[in-house]
């Protein structure tokens, strides 16, 4: 377009030379002629960005990762006349999918149309932009370019797997001798705190049958001890040092390793404490399968651009716990600070758990800390478990079913 531009002002500047200088029928039809030229090819430009009709079609917008999804652009024109040059743009964040993004060149003949089919298998969860991003019409001399906004983005939410798990066992501070012990979790089957509608997850042998007959619903018990239990689960959602690409992998796997865990948990009635840091720290108190699908939604597109330490964040929270518990922390920045308060929180009389995703599988060498603190939280009675990008959450965290 810039050769384009400076050819036309170039011959512009010229006939207006000679037209000055020698005058003449000559002159003054290659000065007209140019001057119609650019005056009838931004009329026709405007008339193609005001006629022209595009349609996107999705065939899902909520999905599970692994999942693959359809979409449909229809560029169309309804005139006699062609659509000479057309340019479609589409968003960058087809590259998060195992789908090509592009940028396509059309020239759309009269009646017809253009389509492009998109089958993309989403590889990571998030929420994203996809299909058209703008369309340019540029006109036939190469002069101008009008660029038409698409006005609603087509979006798609891509949810992270559900790794199910068989087992997931950590040392419990608070728990009392007379809880009895069912895969890795402490029940009181003697005392009903309360009576609620049956959710999906929930076991069906909490099922209160009689009054499940009576209501024509499913009625699920909660127990005591269930409810009771003082599990907490902190997400480290600072980014890391690697690139983009590197990191969501990284991101990715840490939050499937964060909802096994949840999951598990609140399927077998046990209560979770979920602590962020949101200008303050923040404890969602999960019960139940339906408190699960709220953070569920929330880790589905939850951005990792957290400013404060996680360091920080486990020493706040293990001041502000009175009593004994158990504190989950996930994260993938492992350092000696780290280190150091989950040395104080366990010698605080709470029991800590590590899941440290590590990024060892994107090419990135475990450093000699790394390694060296791996290696001694056993020792301070820490459980800790390192899953690497391509391993398997049901094996590392609790055996496969």
């Amino acid at each position: 377009m810039r050769k384009s531009r400076i050819a036309y002002v170039f011959l512009l500047i010229v006939s207006i030379i000679f037209l000055y200088n020698f005058g003449g029928f000559v002159s003054f039809f290659f000065f007209n002629t140019l001057v119609a030229l650019f005056i009838l090819s931004l009329v026709y430009t405007i008339f193609v960005f005001v006629r022209i009709k595009f349609i996107q079609e999705i065939d899902k917008r909520v999905i599970v990762k692994g999942e693959t999804v359809r979409l449909v652009v229809k560029i169309s024109n309804e005139d006699i006349l062609v659509y000479p040059y057309v340019f479609a743009t589409f968003f960058s964040s087809h590259s998060s999918f195992k789908g090509k993004n592009s940028s396509q060149s059309l020239s759309i003949s009269p009646k017809s149309g253009k389509e492009f089919i998109f089958d993309m298998e989403c590889k990571f969860r998030g929420e994203y932009e996809v299909g058209l991003s703008e369309i340019y019409i540029e006109d036939f001399l190469g002069l101008i370019k009008l660029k038409y906004k698409i006005p609603e983005p087509k979006k798609i939410i891509v949810y992270p797997r559900i790794e199910h798990l068989s087992n997931f066992s950590i040392l419990s501070s608070g728990s009392s001798d007379s809880q009895s012990t069912e895969n890795g979790i402490q029940n009181n089957m003697n005392n009903i705190r309360d009576i609620r509608e049956y959710v999906a997850g929930d076991s069906y042998r909490k099922i209160h049958w009689k009054l499940t007959a009576r209501n024509e619903k499913l009625m699920v018990k909660n127990y005591e001890g269930t409810t009771d239990a003082n599990v907490n689960i902190l997400l480290d959602l600072r980014k890391n040092v690697y690139n983009d690409e590197e990191n969501i992998i990284i991101e990715d796997k840490l939050i499937e390793a964060t909802i096994a865990v949840l999951y598990f948990y609140l399927s077998k009635g046990v209560s979770v404490n979920y602590v962020y840091f949101n200008k303050k720290l923040e404890v969602f108190k999960a019960t139940n399968m339906m408190d699960f699908e709220q953070i569920y939604k929330l880790l589905s597109c939850v951005i990792f651009d957290q400013q404060v330490p996680m360091p920080d964040i486990l020493r706040l929270h293990s001041e502000s716990c009175s009593n004994s518990s158990d504190m989950i922390v996930f994260t993938s920045i492992l350092d000696i600070d780290l280190y150091n308060e989950m040395y104080k929180s366990q010698m605080a009389n709470h029991t800590v758990t590590l899941v440290y995703v590590s990024p060892d599988s994107t090419g990135k060498a475990k450093s000699d800390i790394i390694e060296d603190i791996m290696e001694n939280l056993p020792e301070l009675g820490i459980q800790a478990y390192s899953i690497h990008p391509d391993d398997d959450i049901k094996i590392l965290l609790g055996g496969s079913d």
